[in-house]
């Protein structure tokens, strides 16, 4: 026996139907196995359209402090968040939660910075795999060079201008050299005096999530307008281990990053 649709479902389904209609969808499943309505994802890579890098950077700040989610959430919400109210549906499908688990490094273990990792997350939503390459290859590799916190985001706290109020002095900028978190931080806390622990090494890497946020913008806007060209230069350490180490020899290290930062040199 069918069952009939509730008053509730039925204008539930009739209004996922017109919001499909308006985006252009072809097909949709119109009832699931629950009764509800399911909505067909749109094929990959997603609709980009070209956002401002400060209300991103203000976002991403705001992510990392938001119920405590921390960098990797905070910086693909601030790009998702933007791109709901820009572009809209498929976005408002997308729940920023699904990258809570990359704070610290992943869960805390050091690996490569949450910020990153959220906001490559959001660039490859758009971008099929040989442009997202090409773009978080130049993101990652202005991480590893740029001096943040930046000095927009310093400016920001001290004016008042974030939407989360923790710590309003400026803070001491480094280059981490890398793209690892424990590097990260370690560098930072070595060179500002400042604890792990502390609020100031906090609201750094929260400075810093909105940083690679609005990088992450930037690069994309370029790409949108046809105008993207990688300027990142490895460090010449690299080229001379892989002369040995790459696969015209030993074969046996694949990476991009500095290498002398953690191996010492040999001969």
């Amino acid at each position: 026996m069918k069952r009939k649709l509730t008053r509730k479902e039925f204008l539930t389904l009739t209004t996922q139907c017109a919001a499909c209609a308006a985006a252009g969808v072809v097909g949709m499943s119109l009832i699931g196995r629950e009764g509800k309505a399911q909505v067909e994802l749109p094929p990959w890579p997603w609709p980009y359209k070209k956002l401002d890098p400060e209300y991103v950077r203000k976002l991403g700040h705001q992510g990392y402090w938001e119920k405590g989610y921390g960098c990797a959430y905070g910086a693909f919400r601030a790009i998702v968040v933007a791109l709901r109210e820009a572009v809209g549906y498929p976005y408002t499908l997308i729940p920023p939660e699904m990258m809570i688990w990359g704070h610290g490094g992943v869960v805390g273990w050091g690996g490569s910075c949450g910020a990153l990792l959220g906001a490559c997350a959001a660039i490859n939503l758009v971008c099929d795999k040989q442009t997202a390459d090409q773009l978080i290859h130049e993101l990652q590799g202005w991480y590893t060079q740029a001096l943040l916190p930046s000095d927009i985001s310093n400016q920001y706290a001290q004016t008042g201008q974030f939407f989360v109020q923790k710590y309003t002095q400026p803070l001491p900028q480094n280059a981490s050299g890398s793209p690892l978190c424990h590097i990260s931080v370690t560098k930072w806390c070595e060179h500002s005096g400042f604890r792990a622990s502390s609020l100031e090494r906090k609201e750094r890497c929260g400075r810093l999530t909105g940083d690679v946020a609005a990088r992450a913008v930037e690069l994309l806007n370029q790409w949108a307008d046809g105008q993207f060209r990688g300027i990142y230069v490895p460090p010449e350490s690299l080229a001379t281990c892989l002369t040995c180490h790459g696969d015209k020899g030993m074969d046996n290290v694949k990476a991009k990053m500095n290498c002398v930062q953690c191996h010492t040199p040999h001969p």
